[in-house]
């Protein structure tokens, strides 16, 4: 039960700091120990924290849920975070040519992995 919540107390922490620096205009505040005035740090500092959202929320996942996970949901879910913190990149810090090549190169991971999972959920026999 400790364990149990010192996770959960990790994650809500991960959650928080992720959607701050993702949710403010300036990724400087009393989490991150540098100031940050150039802009690719600040796009490699909200991609970074997109991942940082996708951790805790399924930590927290993890812990509430009795249900095994698919490794597939796992690796969709850290995607579709980490495109919701390139999207508020885009209207923070700007487009650079890096941004937009990997935003197009995540939606295309992220296409594809919805795919294989659909397509292996239809595949699989429930008559065991």
């Amino acid at each position: 039960m400790i364990l149990k919540g010192i996770i959960l107390i990790l994650s809500i922490f991960m959650l928080l700091l992720g959607l701050l620096n993702v949710l403010t205009p300036g990724v400087n505040n009393i989490f991150i120990p540098i100031e940050i005035n150039d802009l690719d740090t600040r796009i490699m500092v909200r991609s970074l924290s997109g991942i940082l959202i996708g951790i805790g929320y399924l930590s927290i996942r993890f812990i509430f849920s009795s249900s095994r996970v698919q490794i597939g949901n796992v690796l969709l879910s850290i995607t579709l975070c980490a495109l919701f913190s390139k999207i508020f990149s885009f209207i923070y810090d700007g487009f650079t040519t890096y941004s937009v090549t990997v935003f197009f190169f995540v939606v295309c991971y992220g296409i594809c992995l919805y795919y294989l999972q659909k397509k292996r959920k239809n595949q699989l026999d429930y008559n065991l």
